[in-house]
């Protein structure tokens, strides 16, 4: 193969990809009305309230509510396999008796078999189903944590931070640790590279974090806290979808049903002893407007979780870093919107800005190459990959059925 650079065709299924970005734009739409910051800024007071842990825990339940939505498709699909079985069934009683009373047998036979799989596997569903709900939750409580430590502060961050490189290692490793995942050369590769860009990056941060003040430094820990939980939580949950043949949204309202329970304990916590401070501002934060964008909210928080666990069925978890990089450039470019709406130039951007932009380049590329959408094949890193493997498949078939000497020694020569 004289190719250097395969692009794998593209499919079908990346276009839950689009689906998602979509949801994504308007997540963030929502949150810039919704956003405590957005109200601030047109207070005329000096003394600006307060309303960052409220915000968050009002994010906590509109994850939470949205787990319960998927119980729309969750029965839409339970019809349709219903319809299906009969559909099934009446085809079995146009079998003659001979072959009706076989196929049933095996059906006895795989049941049997089912049932007694059955019973351990719901064991470890279960375990795997309350660990997932645990870190769905801590990926939303670390956040409330960091304001109830830091009276109330935003946690933000700057725009192509360290966070992403981290993340698709965190990714990479616990689908290896979990799934079992094979890594290859051209995986290997790829994850070098993440962990070389995610220290450059890291240097950068450091760097715009010593210039900081040192409660917002503090937010560049609890993000990556935040990525770990997700990571492990999307490879558990791929876990539990191949090793317990269920479907996305019974895993969801599964989550859901145990999440309820941590979220109902946080909450009886808040109310004992902040509730003075805190609580009382959940009613400014679904004040008038804002219980229609708190729904919304919830609606956005479901289709999100839809297309995020769609990509993870029909691909792997590792596909996930992709949805990060593109969260990423959306809220740059919302950034980029809200620095011009305030006139504030772009040239104004420090010196690292574009470094990081050039990094995140080679970083996206770095997915695309880990994911085997990009094939690099340069010295034999493509050895291993599903494109050259599927390849040689092919030869071997064209080679097996070959009858002309000559067209003998033309595959040989491939073979070799």
């Amino acid at each position: 193969m004289s190719k250097k650079i395969i692009f794998q065709k593209i499919n079908f299924n990346a276009i839950y990809f689009l689906f998602y970005t979509i949801s994504y734009i308007i997540k963030n739409i929502i949150k810039y009305y919704y956003h405590p910051l957005s109200w601030n800024q047109t207070k005329e007071n000096t003394e600006k309230e307060k309303y960052y842990l409220s915000y968050r825990i009002l994010l906590l339940y509109a994850s939470n509510i949205s787990d319960f939505l998927a119980l729309i498709p969750f029965f839409i699909r339970k019809k349709l396999l219903k319809n299906k079985e009969e559909n099934e069934k009446s085809e079995i009683s146009n079998l003659n008796i001979e072959d009706k009373e076989q196929k049933e047998t095996n059906q006895l036979i795989f049941n049997d078999t089912k049932e007694i799989q059955t019973i351990k596997r719901i064991k470890l569903i279960k375990i795997y189903t309350i660990i997932i709900a645990v870190l769905d939750f801590l990926a939303y409580f670390i956040f409330c944590l960091y304001n109830i430590i830091f009276n109330d502060k935003p946690c933000i961050a700057n725009d192509f931070n360290f966070f992403v490189p981290l993340n698709n290692i965190f990714q990479s490793v616990s689908s290896f640790l979990i799934l079992k995942t094979h890594l290859y050369k051209l995986q290997y590769f790829s994850l070098f590279l993440n962990l070389a860009l995610f220290i450059i990056i890291l240097i950068l941060d450091l760097i715009y974090i010593i210039k900081l003040n040192l409660n917002e430094g503090f937010a560049y820990l609890f993000y990556p806290l935040n990525y770990l939980f997700l990571a492990v939580e999307y490879s558990l949950g791929k876990k539990v979808i191949l090793y317990g043949y269920i479907s996305i949204y019974l895993l969801l309202i599964m989550r859901g049903l145990i999440k309820i329970i941590f979220v109902g304990i946080f909450s009886l916590f808040m109310y004992i002893f902040y509730k003075e401070k805190y609580l009382e501002n959940i009613s400014v934060c679904l004040q008038n407007i804002k219980v229609f964008l708190f729904l919304s909210n919830i609606i956005v928080y479901f289709f999100e979780n839809i297309f995020w666990w769609i990509i993870i069925d029909r691909f792997t978890p590792n596909y996930i870093p992709l949805t990060i990089i593109i969260n990423g450039i959306v809220d740059f470019i919302i950034s980029i919107v809200k620095f011009i709406s305030i006139n504030i130039e772009i040239n104004s951007f420090e010196w690292d800005f574009y470094v990081r932009i050039f990094l995140y380049i080679i970083l996206t590329i770095g997915v695309l190459i880990y994911n085997e959408i990009i094939v690099i094949n340069i010295c034999g890193l493509a050895s291993d990959t599903k494109y050259f493997l599927d390849l040689k498949l092919k030869i071997e078939e064209l080679y097996s059925i070959a009858e002309e000497p000559e067209v003998l020694k033309k595959f040989e020569t491939y073979v070799n």
